[in-house]
């Protein structure tokens, strides 16, 4: 046994905890840029309401409300120029994986001069970056707890992975009750990529044991309970055992990566701003079937984290890894995000661009696969999803 283990972010976890944002902010300092999206948290009252707790704790504000799903590296770069611009020492992210994402890259732009395409492509960078604070909004990313960030370059549509420990946030804040505005449209796709990044991060070749443990309590949580607030949103104790399992899953890909799904639905987003989620439900049963094979033990498990029947108590471990793939599909069907990538627009003549940029931009997560998987692979896959 050989690994490492860091995950330096204070995370402020349970209900109510969203009222504590002024004091954790003005601890790091007493100009902030908040960072947020366009709508949602104006709509919910929740950014009136960190206004004035900000306010209350003698933080100024300066507001960057210009991030979209799937945050451009423009927007990154625009926002990085107003941080440094306006003289602010902390970066608060409200929203959801977009924002805290976008939020990270502020954050470390602050620090680091030209744009954030310059740091991309680097296996490692040096330096430091500004405070700070995220809070979520939805129970889906996990970026409240790890060092990555994914950033969509308008230019080349190329959507791209950002890995370094500048990016950990010093303070994270789960609410629960933050989630119980949320559509289920929303839910469904927020809640089906956090059960993605647990059940990859568990079957890969980068596992190591925390990730195994957060993983596999997480992938159990969300069987018992993201149907739950699927169905009723304002089922607070449901909400707390997804939110939870959401963060434990991003702990688990900031240690482990995601694997195959991941690889290939960026290229989807990238291209068509298909939401992640939904993108993920499209690719995922046909991704398992081609996967499971290659780690029996780790899709048994996932089975039996995922059976609330006691169904996979009888069968042997190459029956239950095979039924993970049923049970997966079942929660795909319960979450109403049964499509297929031609329903999200994907036309057959994008295929090849798609499999050339999944090869070319998506490596560590090929590795992490369990079974490694050839562009031809990649291309028939793409094809047997459409």
């Amino acid at each position: 046994m050989n690994f490492s283990y860091s995950l330096p972010v204070n995370i402020q976890f349970g209900r109510g905890k969203a009222a504590i944002v002024g004091e954790e902010v003005a601890r790091l300092g007493n100009k902030v840029l908040l960072v947020t999206g366009r709508h949602s948290v104006k709509q919910t009252g929740l950014l009136d309401r960190c206004l004035q707790a900000l306010n209350a704790a003698g933080v100024t504000v300066e507001l960057f409300d210009c991030v979209e799903a799937n945050p451009l590296t423009t927007t990154i770069d625009s926002g990085a120029e107003r941080l440094r611009a306006t003289g602010c020492n902390v970066v608060l992210g409200i929203g959801g994986g977009s924002v805290m994402d976008a939020a990270k890259g502020i954050a470390f732009m602050g620090r680091h001069r030209g744009k954030i395409t310059d740091y991309l492509h680097l296996p490692q960078v040096e330096g430091e970056a500004v405070a700070l604070v995220l809070m979520t909004t939805t129970a889906g990313t996990g970026s409240e707890g790890n060092c990555v960030a994914v950033f969509t370059n308008p230019f080349t549509h190329d959507k791209l992975v950002f890995f370094t420990p500048l990016l950990f946030a010093t303070t994270a804040i789960v609410d629960p009750e933050l989630m119980v505005t949320l559509p289920p449209a929303m839910v469904a796709a927020t809640g089906f990529d956090a059960l993605s990044h647990n059940i990859e991060a568990l079957v890969g070749n980068f596992v190591q044991p925390m990730s195994e443990i957060m993983a596999r309590q997480a992938i159990a949580l969300l069987a018992r309970h993201l149907p739950r607030v699927f169905q009723d949103a304002t089922d607070i104790e449901s909400w707390e055992q997804v939110c939870w399992a959401n963060t434990l899953g991003g702990m688990a890909i900031g240690l482990s990566a995601c694997g195959l799904p991941h690889a290939m639905e960026h290229p989807l987003s990238g291209l068509h701003n298909i939401t992640h989620g939904v993108g993920l439900a499209a690719l995922y049963p046909a991704l398992m079937d081609f996967s499971w094979r290659s780690n029996v033990s780790a899709f048994a498990t996932v089975a039996q984290a995922l059976d609330l029947t006691g169904a996979t108590a009888a069968m042997g471990e190459i029956d239950r890894a095979r039924h993970s793939i049923r049970l997966v599909r079942e929660m795909i069907a319960s979450l109403n995000l049964a499509f297929t990538l031609s329903d999200l627009g994907v036309k057959g003549e994008e295929i090849d661009w798609m499999t050339r940029r999944c090869c070319e931009t998506m490596q560590v997560s090929i590795q992490q696969n369990p079974r490694l998987a050839s562009a031809d692979d990649i291309r028939a896959l793409y094809l047997a999803c459409l």
